[in-house]
């Protein structure tokens, strides 16, 4: 756990997600949670040792799986904390299964993974906004805003006191961005917007990889302009065959292990096809 001020904690060592914490009198408000339920427990215990407070409210900045899957391990007595997010992230919330049966993450599972997330519920948020929220506890402000690009339903977390924002997937470091919904022309303007020095925050605490600061935000735009010509590239020629390839010239551009390679391959080929055949049912 990485202290960033007396405040404000983050973790990094889960595979697929940075979450963080923010401490207040009152008790703690999560910024997401690790995507294996066993990661979650670790999580949710370590944060009752340490700080010894309830957990009020769980944020979730986007519905990606990697980050709500862990949600129904965190509050007291038995019931999950309240969950807050954009009501975009809650339609698509409850467009999950209850319990899920299938098209579980693809981060390496094996069998005994399979076992932990049999009957892993799906909690959707109880608390949504459409624009901005501010949470008042004790002497914390805590501001969610909307800020859609990576996804329609992105939130950025803020704690101006702390000068800290928490991107979510707007900024990843050391991982692909999902490209399956963007909105590269809202995400380009809200990274612009972050790296200017009246933006109220110093450290970035990105959806994936360790907190940094707005210099290590250009690594995102950059990958992002060339994730883009590679998509206009694609379809200017109008051959779904050449997702491959875009695929690949990607993962040239940021390596990756290559026990993960396989995985993220076929991720980003699926999130290509979808923005390929939506480009393509657009323009007909």
């Amino acid at each position: 756990m990485q202290k960033i001020t007396s405040h404000v904690y983050v973790e990094s060592g889960f595979p697929g997600v940075t979450v963080g914490v923010i401490v207040t009198k009152q008790g703690l408000i999560c910024v997401d949670t690790p995507t294996h339920p066993g990661d979650a427990q670790k999580w949710r215990l370590k944060l009752s040792q340490q700080f010894k407070r309830p957990i009020l409210y769980v944020i979730n900045t986007d519905h990606h799986r990697e980050r709500v899957l862990g949600n129904q391990w965190f509050g007291e007595d038995g019931r999950p904390a309240q969950v807050i997010a954009h009501a975009f992230t809650g339609e698509r919330l409850r467009m999950y299964p209850e319990v899920l049966k299938g098209g579980l993450p693809d981060v390496g599972l094996d069998f005994e993974m399979m076992k932990e997330y049999a009957g892993v519920r799906v909690i959707p948020p109880q608390l949504m906004f459409t624009e901005e929220m501010t949470l008042l506890k004790g002497e914390l402000e805590v501001i969610l805003r909307h800020k859609p690009g990576s996804t329609p339903g992105a939130v950025w977390v803020m704690a101006p006191s702390a000068n800290v924002v928490f991107t979510g997937d707007a900024v990843v470091l050391d991982a692909h961005p999902f490209l399956a919904e963007a909105d590269f022309d809202r995400w380009h303007e809200n990274l612009a917007e972050l790296r200017k020095a009246k933006f109220p925050a110093k450290t970035i605490v990105p959806g994936r990889g360790r907190a940094t600061d707005k210099a290590h935000v250009k690594w995102t735009q950059d990958y992002l302009r060339y994730a883009e010509r590679k998509m206009e590239g694609l379809v200017s020629k109008r051959s779904r065959l050449d997702v491959l390839g875009v695929v690949k010239e990607l993962l040239k551009h940021y390596p990756v292990p290559d026990a993960q390679r396989e995985a993220l391959g076929r991720r980003l080929r699926l999130e290509l096809e979808r923005r390929y055949d939506m480009r393509q049912g657009g323009e007909n």
